[in-house]
C-alpha cells in the first residue's frame, strides 16, 4: 500500500530505532538484545537476512532494489512487514519510466516516495526526466526540506551523496527519540597523488557485493553476488533496447562510454565512490545532528572505523547495550 511521508510524520515518536548499512561493522550488532525498530540501507536486508527484520527500508539508486524489475520486487515481498522507501527520481532516468499501476498492484508491502533533488519545486538545470516528479499528485516538497520545516530548523541539506542522509531524514521524520547507527562505515582509501597535489584527504570506496563480505552468511553472500549479476544482465539489455529504439540516445552514450573510460582507468582495489563527495555527506550529516541536538534526540554511532566520528555532535559508543 502507498503511504506519504508527511503522513508518517511522528509515527514513532519516544521509539529507538537502528539504521543499519552494509558496512564491515555490520555483523557486530546484537540484534536479539535490541527491542527498538531497524531501518535497512542498500542491500542490507539481504546481507543480514535471517539475523533481523526490517521494519522499514530505504534505497536511493537505480540499480538495486528497483521496484519495477520483477526479481527484485519478490525480493522485496518477502520482507512482508517492511516499509519501503524509494528516492522517485531515480526512477525517472533514462533505465526506468515511472508506472505506479506496477507497483500499486505487484508491491505487497507498504511503500513511499521521497523527493531529493527538486528543492523549492524547481526543475533541474538542464531539464530532466526526474523533473516529471514536480508536477505529479505525489509532490509535497523535498526529504531535506521535510525534515527542516518539520522541526523549524532554518538551514536545510543539499542533495545527499549517500542513502544514509535519507534514511537519517527519515528517523527523524518518523520522530525517534533514538537513533543507533551499525555498519554505515563510509570506508576510505588515501589516494597519494591527489593528497599531495590538493592537501587533502581524498576518499574512495568499494561498490557492489565487494563492498563487505566478511561475517555475511555465505548463502546472504551467494543471494546477493547472484542478484548483482541478474541485474546488471537487465539493465544492460535495458539500455541497448533503448538505444535501438533512440530513445535517450545521449543519456545511453553518456553511460556506454563512462563504462569504456572506467575499464581503462581502473585501478587494483580502487572503486570511487565518496572521493570529494565526502565533504557534502558530513555536511548534510552535521545539519541532521543539529536538528536531532536541538529537539533532545540522541545519536549513537557504533562504528569505530566510521568517517561519521568526524561529526562530533554524534556519540560514539564502543558497543550497543540496552
Amino acid at each position: 500500500m502507498e503511504l506519504k511521508l508527511e503522513n508518517l510524520i511522528n509515527k514513532e515518536k519516544k521509539n529507538s530505532c537502528l539504521i543499519l548499512g552494509p558496512g564491515e561493522t555490520m555483523m557486530d550488532f546484537p540484534f536479539k538484545k535490541f527491542n527498538g525498530k531497524i531501518i535497512v540501507i542498500g542491500d542490507s536486508a539481504i546481507r543480514g537476512q535471517g539475523l533481523f527484520k526490517p521494519d522499514y527500508w530505504v534505497v536511493s539508486n537505480n540499480h538495486f532494489p528497483v521496484p519495477y524489475i520483477s526479481m527484485h520486487r519478490k525480493i522485496i515481498n518477502q520482507f512482508k512487514k517492511t516499509t519501503f522507501f524509494f528516492a522517485e527520481s531515480t526512477l525517472h532516468d533514462f533505465l526506468w519510466k515511472k508506472k505506479i499501476h506496477i507497483l500499486k498492484k505487484y508491491l505487497k508491502v507498504n511503500w513511499s516516495f521521497y523527493d531529493e533533488r527538486h528543492f523549492n519545486f524547481k526543475e533541474c538545470k538542464p531539464k530532466k526526466q526526474c523533473c516529471n516528479y514536480i508536477n505529479n499528485s505525489y509532490n509535497f516538497c523535498t526529504i531535506q526540506e521535510l525534515v527542516s520545516k518539520m522541526y523549524k530548523h532554518n538551514v536545510i541539506a543539499s542533495t545527499g551523496g549517500t542513502v544514509f542522509e535519507y534514511a537519517l531524514a527519515i528517523a527523524l521524520i518518523l520522530g525517534f527519540s533514538k537513533i543507533y547507527i551499525q555498519g554505515v562505515d563510509l570506508p576510505t582509501k588515501q589516494i597519494k597523488n591527489l593528497i599531495k597535489k590538493e592537501n587533502i584527504n581524498v576518499n574512495i570506496a568499494s561498490l557492489g557485493y565487494k563492498y563487505v563480505t566478511d561475517g555475511i552468511n555465505k548463502k546472504n553472500l551467494s543471494n546477493l553476488k547472484e542478484i548483482f549479476s541478474k541485474t546488471m544482465m537487465i539493465i544492460e539489455k535495458r539500455s541497448k533496447k533503448l538505444f535501438r529504439e533512440q530513445s535517450s540516445i545521449f543519456d545511453y552514450l553518456y553511460y556506454y562510454f563512462s563504462k569504456i573510460i572506467a575499464k581503462f582507468t581502473k585501478k587494483k582495489n580502487t572503486y570511487v565512490l565518496f572521493k570529494n563527495e565526502i565533504l557534502f555527506i558530513i555536511k548534510n550529516i552535521k545539519i541532521y545532528a543539529n536538528i536531532a541536538k536541538k529537539n533532545n534526540i540522541k545519536i549513537y554511532n557504533l562504528s569505530k572505523k566510521s568517517n561519521l566520528n568526524r561529526v562530533k555532535i554524534i556519540t560514539f559508543l564502543k558497543k550497543y547495550s540496552s
